[in-house]
């Protein structure tokens, strides 16, 4: 007999408990036996019962318990693992999910204690399956030192402070605060009567409060009786406050003198005790009087005025003590004409009319002068001021140089000058060049008078402009450099000229000069081209074809390229190009040669191009298996410079000469002697 105990343990899972019939037959005999031994058998019996049941619920509770093990992957939790050793399959949950393996839930790694690495300034947010760290507001994330603060000030765009206010930035945060003499909360700033300078005021613009230019900010007072010559009336301006301007034919200014009674269309006409202010004043508090019963200020109110540049005047009108009064203006007045005043001048009135008038300057000497020196390319030009001049007592100027042909001029801008030119070159003007190793300096004089003839000793003031030597100041400062010149028009952008001239030194400042160029085969030649004249910012220079011929014609059939179509012949390592394409010139060097056969000199010949860099690829692209094109040569294009001898045929000549004038001394005489002889005979 089999009696099958079958715990259910889980789905699938079950115990099978075997009793045999053995077991049962000595369980009856033990029965029959006497009662002691029985009672001793249900003892044992109770005994083996209860060690079985143990063993069972053993492995009942093992079974349970190890929850890991299933028999396939698939009853994993889909946030698990699966683990095959072909006996046991094991779940276990991922990283960031806390369980069984068969059932698995997200892990807060924010709410457990060390369960995150967030760094101080940041908060922690739980995903799925991890956690991220996000910087508090005020701060940002900076590799390597974890959440800093952001500095708000820096930028505009993070702070709401008022234009008038400081940006304070704080340890995640900021502050605003308004600027001295301004109230608010930082946020929003108004001005008031103290922060706005002497040149602007606190208006209500828009609901608040700013400093602005009155000259900019009026209203206008279109009243032709206002006149102080218009009869009596009953208007009273009871109501006027704020920034004023008056225009028409009233006139456009207050009176300054008491007006009398029952004029201005008024009862007691108001008047300004006192002048107007210069434009260079700002605004200016004044009283307005009103004339009545005999007293020509009874009543005032205080006004504020400025003159504006523009030849006009505005004022802060404060509403008339009692009625009726009304501001007057004064009929002689007319419209400014003071646009054009420089910053050295003042806008004046006059008898009613606007003029520009020189500031009061204190200089006391002509070493106080304002002087202006433009070291430019082609001119120099020196400029004094006129208003300081005319301060030290020169109510007519005459300037002029060494050469006295050369003259100064007034020139107006936005401040007056007397000025005079000269050309950067030595001779005209009486400018004088002196030059050394790296600069060349034009210096002259120039000569003020008051007068047109001189009886004191004149007033002069020497000046001059250094310039670095490059290959242009070195071929304008050269009395007879070795050069080559053409004309090249180019449509719609005028008439250029390119120079070529030789050079003795690698840093192109020193052409040689005079009639011919005597070199040895070991010495270099250094070949430079520059181009002049119209919109050198658009252009740049280009030799395409450098060759040298052993006769002046430029199309000789034996030729020696340097350069051939843009770049240099890769075969000569003397040949170098120093710059082509970059800029308005170029320049190569080569080591002197001569050519093969019964020839002594060289001619060097330069075809060049302007390239547009606006719309062309101007530097050339140069390659050691660069193909050359050989394509024509234009000659309308080509400088020419020669011829260049060298040295040794002018040493060989010298010494022939040398030897046939020995010999022609010592036959000489004897030729003589000779011809006597016959003579006589």
């Amino acid at each position: 007999m089999t009696v099958s105990v079958c715990p259910r343990v889980q789905p699938g899972l079950s115990v099978t408990l075997l009793i045999t019939d053995s077991v049962l037959s000595g369980l009856q005999r033990m029965a029959k036996r006497s009662r002691k031994e029985t009672a001793r058998m249900e003892w044992l019996f109770s005994l083996t019962r209860m060690l079985m049941m143990a063993m069972v619920t053993s492995w009942f509770m093992s079974a349970t318990a190890d929850s890991l093990e299933a028999r396939e992957c698939s009853e994993c939790h889909s946030n698990a693992t699966c683990l095959e050793d072909g006996v046991v399959t094991t779940c276990s949950c991922l990283e960031g999910f806390t369980g069984n393996g068969l059932q698995c839930t997200d892990l807060d790694e924010c709410a457990t204690p060390g369960g995150h690495n967030c760094s101080a300034n940041s908060s922690c947010v739980n995903t799925l399956g991890s956690y991220t760290c996000v910087c508090l507001d005020g701060f940002q994330l900076t590799p390597g030192l974890g959440c800093t603060d952001v500095d708000e000030c820096k930028d505009p765009g993070l702070h709401q402070c008022h234009a008038l206010a400081t940006c304070v930035n704080l340890e995640g945060n900021y502050s605003c605060a308004c600027s001295a003499g301004y109230l608010g909360d930082g946020h929003h700033c108004e001005c008031t009567t103290e922060s706005c300078g002497p040149e602007l005021t606190c208006v209500n613009q828009g609901g608040a409060f700013e400093c602005v230019d009155p000259c900019q900010t009026y209203s206008t007072l279109d009243q032709f009786w206002r006149s102080s010559e218009y009869g009596t009336g009953y208007s009273c301006d009871s109501n006027l406050n704020g920034w004023f301007r008056f225009v028409g034919h009233g006139g456009v200014r207050l009176a300054e003198t008491c007006v009398p009674t029952l004029r201005c269309n008024t009862a007691a006409p108001m008047w300004l005790n006192g002048t107007h202010p210069s434009s260079d004043e700002g605004i200016v508090s004044r009283t307005a009087c009103a004339h009545w019963s005999g007293n020509c200020c009874l009543w005032d109110a205080p006004v504020q005025v400025k003159a504006c540049t523009g030849g006009y005047y505005v004022y802060h009108l404060s509403p008339a003590p009692e009625c009726h009064l009304a501001y007057c203006t004064d009929p002689t007045s007319v419209e400014g004409t003071c646009e054009e005043c420089g910053i050295d001048e003042d806008c004046k009135s006059d008898n009613g009319r606007w003029h520009c008038q020189c500031k009061q300057d204190n200089i006391t000497d002509v070493t106080q002068l304002e002087r202006r020196l433009q070291c430019g390319v082609t001119e120099i030009k020196v400029s004094l001021s006129k208003c300081q001049l005319r301060s030290l007592g020169f109510q007519k100027v005459f300037m002029y140089l060494r050469d006295s042909q050369c003259s100064g001029f007034n020139e107006r801008g936005i401040q007056d000058w007397v000025s005079i030119v000269t050309p950067t070159r030595e001779g005209p003007c009486g400018t004088v060049m002196t030059r050394n190793e790296t600069h060349a300096t034009y210096s002259n004089t120039l000569y003020l008078s008051d007068e047109i003839i001189i009886r004191d000793v004149n007033i002069k003031i020497n000046f001059a402009c250094s310039y670095p030597l490059d290959m242009k100041v070195s071929l304008q400062t050269s009395l007879q450099p070795v050069v080559s010149s053409l004309n090249i028009s180019v449509g719609g952008t005028g008439m250029f000229t390119v120079r070529m001239a030789l050079f003795q030194n690698p840093a192109y400042t020193q052409p040689f000069q005079g009639s011919s160029v005597t070199l040895s085969t070991d010495s270099f030649l250094y070949v430079g081209t520059i181009l002049d004249g119209g919109d050198l910012s658009r252009f740049a220079l280009v030799m395409t074809n450098c060759y040298a011929t052993p006769s002046s014609n430029a199309t000789d059939p034996i030729k020696y390229f340097m350069i051939q179509d843009r770049c240099p012949h890769t075969r000569d390592s003397t040949i170098q190009v120093v710059e082509n394409g970059l800029s308005p010139q170029a320049r190569f060097s080569v080591q002197m040669f001569r050519f093969a056969g019964n020839h002594d000199l060289v001619y060097l010949h330069c075809e060049v191009y302007l390239c547009d860099t606006l719309s062309e690829k101007c530097t050339p692209t140069c390659s050691g298996t660069r193909v050359r094109s050989g394509g024509s040569i234009d000659q309308s294009r080509v400088l020419n410079l020669g011829p260049i001898t060298r040295q040794s045929v002018q040493a060989a000549v010298s010494g022939a000469a040398s030897y046939n004038l020995g010999l022609l001394k010592v036959w000489l005489p004897l030729l003589l002697s000779a011809t006597l002889s016959l003579m006589v005979q």
